[in-house]
């Protein structure tokens, strides 16, 4: 039993990162004018709801602002909450990162929701996202209001799959497989 107990508890800790709770402090950052590419600050956190996303909001590519329930209408979305710093998010972003290709011709989105805090988040996530391809939009919650909107992220990476109507489908904690997230995606295309 202490042995089964034992590789539970490696397990975890192999394929999710804790929360990092930090207190909240205000960033310099200007959300109204930080994008690069398909990298954009969290302009707004949106309305808490009880079984969807909160329809936040981010500057696409050409820097107009844009809201989670214009860009997913009638969509399947894959929305992962990861951070630079989680290894279990690093090693599952190229699986993400190939099923997106895979894809996108049938109408799927992704949104990376980046946890990372400070004022080098831009940075951080930019280099990131250009050192591994990440082709989807990414979106930095630099103050962790997103999280706090959805709530119960109790580590990362997270991925919720929403479907065309808007709702949150399934909730995944933890490093996922390209064969995982394909499987789980399959149920709402």
């Amino acid at each position: 039993m202490i042995k089964l107990l034992s590789l539970l508890l490696v397990a975890v800790t192999f394929t999710a990162c804790q929360a990092k709770i930090e207190p909240k402090k205000k960033s310099t950052q200007n959300p109204h004018s930080e994008y690069k590419g398909n990298v954009s600050l969290l302009v707004k956190k949106g309305t808490p709801v009880t079984d969807g996303i909160p329809n936040f909001t981010w500057y696409n590519e050409a820097g107009k602002e844009i809201s989670f329930s214009e860009f997913s209408k009638g969509k399947p979305v894959l929305i992962n909450f990861w951070a630079t710093w989680c290894g279990p998010c690093v090693r599952e972003t190229p699986d993400l990162v190939e099923l997106y290709n895979d894809l996108k011709t049938q109408g799927a989105i992704f949104i990376g929701i980046s946890v990372d805090l400070g004022d080098d988040a831009m940075n951080l996530v930019t280099e990131f996202t250009d050192t591994y391809k990440v082709p989807y939009q990414v979106v930095i919650d630099f103050e962790g209001e997103l999280q706090q909107a959805i709530g119960d992220l109790r580590g990362y990476p997270t991925t919720f799959y929403i479907d065309k109507n808007g709702k949150i489908v399934k909730k995944l904690l933890g490093m996922q497989s390209k064969k995982k997230f394909a499987e789980e995606f399959k149920s709402i295309l």
